[in-house]
């Protein structure tokens, strides 16, 4: 027997009870990794959810607060001006070398 042939045909089993029960245990294996994965991206699509409403409920929170305090807009009456007096300050200018 050729070595190369060997390789290939290690694997393989003439027994129709073996190759039955590999095929069953490879079905479980292959439905377990299903479920795995659909229980992780149940958990992850969970977590997104918790944070969606959690930040929805955080954004409404700082609307409501903003909403409660009134701004300089709106406790000036429009289309009223406002005289007043004021002073033009002008800066100093900065020395190069400082003592």
């Amino acid at each position: 027997m050729n070595m190369s042939n060997r390789l290939y045909t290690l694997g393989a089993s003439g027994n129709p009870l073996v190759q039955v029960l590999s095929l069953l245990a490879f079905g479980v294996v292959l439905i377990v990794a299903v479920l795995m994965g659909a229980v992780i991206l149940s958990f992850l699509f969970g977590v997104a959810v918790v944070a969606a409403i959690a930040f929805s409920i955080r954004m409404w929170w700082a609307k409501r607060k903003l909403g409660r305090r009134p701004g300089p807009a709106a406790s000036r009456p429009q289309g009223h001006l406002i005289h007043t007096e004021y002073t033009v300050v002008t800066e100093r200018s900065v020395r190069s070398g400082r003592d």
